[in-house]
């Protein structure tokens, strides 16, 4: 083989081993995966006994991880303007090092103990580096063109996946905080709640007819409503930490939906879509039966307020399988393909909130309280043509 070819076969081999690095990087969720990509990948790149991956940490440099054939100094900190790191970290510039005896910019006391004679320093993030990636050699060498490219290209893209981990991490606090901040609010809605729920009681049964009756009545509808509310943010913590128990008795779903369709036509204003309710035979089984009533309340909820004021159908069955299914109908604004798994997320919804009230959480309960019975929920719907959940449980 002559030297062009085996030049064109080794770019070839690196172009690959590159890519390779740069795919691994883009799945990485945490800095540990960056660290652990870069090092294998820095030494196949340059053929280096040693490499290593470096922070910055204010005027300090931590030396986070490392891969060589004998110890550096990793878990070990130094300021940033002692040693070769922090020179291209602070001055954002490539440090091609062929012999640490002869570079001033060396602190040679703090190589001594190891195998290095040369080395290659690049920055990660040039425009403003959060760290560097050091490749060593155990021999005197000049790091050549091709090794300090393939090693800021390395570095780029372990710059770009730094970046996105430290999004991700942002916005996992945030939900955090989120979730904390819905935790506290549900609990101290309940106290005033239970006061309101005392005082109402105690009027309606001073009043429990005319205008000011009738008053009472919508009050007392609207403070349940609140407080279906309060649970609904209740749930949504104790599902997310795993506090939720299922309770399981014997049931008959069509029983559950058929109260649930109830209690939906009682509370429903007069223009409001109507509910059509079929089972024509029990569907009995051994689940928890609140936590069903709390399926159908979200589905039929989910229909009434997407359905545009037309009919909303109910059905249960018992599918072929002996698997019990519960089937809520709308025929409202629907919605789209792309949007269909999204929806059973939490916090998500189809639509605008602009112009849809509620929190989004629904759906994502529904799902996890199903899928804790060991079901299954699904949707069919396309815009302007309706929706169609299908619920699935297995045989109690």
């Amino acid at each position: 083989m002559t030297p062009a070819v085996e030049g064109e076969a080794r770019t070839l081999e690196d172009a690959e081993r590159l890519l390779d690095a740069v795919r691994a990087l883009a799945g990485a969720r945490a800095l540990e995966d960056v660290m652990a990509v870069v090092r294998r990948a820095a030494r196949a790149l340059t053929g280096a006994d040693g490499v290593t991956f470096v922070l910055r940490e204010g005027e300090q440099v931590f030396y986070a991880d490392e891969d060589a054939v004998a110890p550096l100094w990793k878990g070990r900190r130094f300021p940033a303007s002692a040693c070769i790191s922090g020179w291209s970290i602070l001055r954002r510039e490539v440090a091609v090092v062929e012999d640490i005896e002869l570079d001033a910019r060396i602190p040679l006391d703090a190589y001594r103990t190891t195998f290095v004679r040369s080395l290659v320093m690049v920055p990660i993030r040039q425009p403003d580096p959060v760290g560097a990636i050091g490749a060593y050699w155990a021999t005197r060498r000049r790091a050549t063109p091709r090794e300090v490219s393939l090693l800021q290209a390395l570095a780029d893209a372990a710059a770009t996946s730094i970046a996105n981990v430290e999004l991700c991490a942002d916005l996992r606090r945030a939900v955090r905080v989120r979730e904390e901040f819905v935790l506290v609010a549900a609990h101290e809605l309940r106290t005033p709640l239970t006061a309101l729920t005392l005082h109402l009681g105690r009027l309606r049964r001073l009043a429990p007819d005319g205008p000011v009756g009738e008053g009472l009545r919508r009050a007392g509808a609207l403070q349940q409503k609140v407080e279906r509310l309060v649970e609904r943010l209740l749930d949504t913590t104790r599902l997310v930490d795993g506090s939720l128990r299922l309770d399981p008795t014997d049931c008959d779903l069509a029983d559950v939906a058929r109260a649930a369709v109830a209690r939906a036509e009682e509370a429903r204003p007069p223009d409001g879509s109507t509910i059509a309710f079929a089972a024509s035979a029990p569907v009995p089984g051994r689940w928890d039966a609140v936590r069903l009533e709390q399926v159908v309340d979200n589905l039929l909820s989910n229909a009434l307020k997407y359905g545009a004021g037309r009919p909303v159908e109910v059905s249960v069955t018992r599918e072929g399988d002996g698997r019990a299914c519960l089937v809520v109908r709308d025929h409202g604004i629907g919605v789209a393909l792309e949007d269909q798994a999204r929806i059973f997320q939490r916090f998500e919804r189809a639509v605008s909130a602009d112009h849809y009230g509620g929190l989004g959480l629904g759906l994502w309960v529904v799902r996890q309280i199903v899928e804790a019975h060991g079901g299954a929920v699904s949707v069919e719907s396309a815009p302007g043509a309706g929706a169609t959940f299908r619920i699935l449980l297995p045989p109690g």
